[in-house]
C-alpha cells in the first residue's frame, strides 16, 4: 500500500505522505521505479539512529546518485569515507569559516540590488528575482565572477536547472537503466554548455592567478602523490555549490518570504529590528522557523549497506532509507502547535540535532548550511526594510514538489512598494 503514496503526493501534495506516517508511527515500507525497496521515515528517534549508524552499515552517497545528472559523479554529495573528507575539509574554509568576514557585505549589496528590481505595486512572482540574485553571489563566492563576466553563464545555467527541477527528471532518472537520461538531447546540450564555461574557467585560473576563493582552494590541492585534483572533480564541487544555491537557498528563500508576508505581527517586528540596527536574532528565528514549516528539499536519503535494524524491522542491504521532513518538523511532541508559524520558538536556542535537517545531517549536511542561512536572513532584513511587502492574496501558496525540491506554487507571489 505505501508504494501508493508517492504517485498519490505527485496528485494532491505532500499531505499524503505526511497523513501515512502519522498513521504508520513514523515509518512504513514501499517500493518505486529507479530506487526498488525502500522504507520512509519521520520519527526523531528512527532518524537518530539512521544518522548515527556506522558508515559501513548505512551510507549516504549511493542514496544522493539523484542529484547525479546536476552534480556529476564526483561531487561531494556522492563522494564516501576518505575521499568524502579530504574533499569537505579541503572546501569548508572557503565556505563555512570565512562566511561571516567576507559573505555580510556582498550579500547585503546583492539584496539591495535584488530589492531595486523589484516593480511597485503590481502583484508580481518573487522567486524568481531571488534565483537569479543568488545564482549571482554564489558564481561570486565560488569563482571570483563579476556581474559582467557572469551574463554567458545564465543562459546555461538556467536552462541546465529548468531540466533538472522538472517532474520530467524524475521519470527520466527513474527509467535510467533503458538509457532515459542517455538520450535526453536537451539536458546533454545544456549540461555540456556549463561544463564548457566551468572548464574554461579552470584553465584560465590554473594558467594565472588561482585566487583565494573555492575555486582557487581547489587548484592548489594535491592529493598523496602530489598531483592537482583531475578537473572533472573540481568541476563537480562547483555544481554541487551552484546546484545548493539554487534548491536549498533560493527555494528556501523564497519560503521565507511566503510566511512572512501572510503574518503581519512577524513581518512588523523584523522590520522594526532591521531598521533599528538590533541584530539579527528575531530575522534568524523567522529562517529557522520557515525552513521547518516549509523545508525546500522534500526528503534526503541513505542505502543500508549490511542489514540494519531499525524500528524493530531488519532491512537488507540496498534498502533505501529515505527521511520526510515535513512530517519530521510537524512532529507534534517537538513543537507545540507544530502547524503554526511561530518564529518566537526558536528565541530560546538553536534548533534540535535531529528534529530540525532542511540542510540534511550528519557527515553528509549540507556544507552550505552557514553561506544560506547568512544569505537568508540578509536578504529578509534589506527586503524588509527597503520595501513594505503583502501578498499577492491573503490564503497560503500551495507546495510544489518537484525532483527533491519543495517550492511555492505561485513563485511567492508578492506585492512591493519603497518604504
Amino acid at each position: 500500500m505505501g508504494s501508493g503514496v508517492l504517485p498519490a503526493a505527485l496528485l494532491t501534495g505532500d499531505g499524503v505522505v505526511e497523513r501515512r506516517l502519522r498513521r504508520t508511527g513514523g515509518m512504513f515500507g514501499l517500493w518505486f521505479p529507479g530506487i526498488g525497496r525502500a522504507v520512509l521515515v519521520s520519527d526523531p528517534a528512527l532518524v537518530r539512529a539512521v544518522m548515527r549508524a556506522p558508515a559501513g552499515v548505512v551510507a549516504a552517497g549511493p542514496a544522493n546518485r539523484v542529484q547525479e545528472p546536476v552534480i556529476g559523479p564526483s561531487g561531494l554529495a556522492r563522494l564516501e569515507g576518505a575521499e568524502h573528507r579530504e574533499i569537505r575539509t579541503l572546501m569548508a574554509p572557503s565556505v563555512r569559516d570565512r562566511v561571516p568576514e567576507r559573505l555580510r557585505a556582498a550579500t547585503e549589496r546583492l539584496a539591495l540590488r535584488a530589492a531595486a528590481r523589484c516593480p511597485s505595486g503590481v502583484p508580481f512572482p518573487l522567486r524568481p528575482l531571488l534565483h537569479g540574485a543568488l545564482m549571482e553571489a554564489v558564481l561570486e563566492l565560488t569563482m571570483g565572477l563579476s556581474p559582467e563576466r557572469q551574463r554567458a553563464w545564465r543562459v546555461p545555467l538556467r536552462e541546465l536547472f529548468r531540466r533538472a527541477d522538472s517532474y520530467e527528471i524524475t521519470v527520466r532518472y527513474a527509467l535510467r537503466h533503458v538509457g532515459a537520461l542517455d538520450w535526453w538531447p536537451s539536458y546533454h546540450r545544456a549540461k555540456d554548455a556549463c561544463d564548457r564555461l566551468i572548464h574554461s574557467e579552470i584553465d584560465r585560473r590554473r594558467d594565472g592567478d588561482e585566487g583565494d576563493d573555492l575555486l582557487g582552494a581547489l587548484l592548489r590541492a594535491r592529493d598523496d602523490d602530489d598531483l592537482p585534483l583531475p578537473r572533472s572533480v573540481v568541476r563537480d564541487q562547483l555544481m554541487s555549490m551552484i546546484a545548493g544555491a539554487r534548491t536549498t537557498t533560493a527555494n528556501g528563500l523564497a519560503w521565507v518570504f511566503e510566511r512572512v508576508v501572510r503574518h503581519p505581527e512577524v513581518l512588523r517586528r523584523v522590520t522594526g529590528e532591521s531598521e533599528l540596527g538590533e541584530g539579527d536574532a528575531y530575522a534568524s528565528a523567522v529562517t529557522y522557523e520557515a525552513l521547518r514549516v516549509r523545508p525546500p528539499v522534500a526528503f534526503f536519503g541513505r542505502v543500508v549497506r549490511r542489514p540494519f535494524e531499525l524500528g524493530g524491522r531488519l532491512l537488507s542491504p540496498g534498502t533505501t532509507i529515505i527521511v520526510h521532513l515535513r512530517t519530521l518538523h510537524h512532529d507534534p511532541a517537538l513543537y507545540p502547535g507544530a502547524a503554526t508559524f511561530r518564529p518566537e520558538r526558536w528565541l530560546d536556542g538553536r534548533p534540535a540535532g535531529y528534529g530540525w535537517m532542511p540542510f540534511g545531517g550528519g557527515a553528509h549536511t549540507c556544507l552550505g548550511d552557514r553561506l544560506a542561512m547568512v544569505q537568508m536572513r540578509t536578504f529578509l532584513q534589506v527586503f524588509t526594510r527597503e520595501l513594505a511587502l503583502s501578498p499577492a492574496w491573503p490564503g497560503d501558496e500551495p507546495v510544489r514538489w518537484k525532483a527533491v525540491s519543495n517550492s511555492p506554487g505561485a513563485g511567492c507571489r508578492v506585492i512591493a512598494r519603497p518604504r
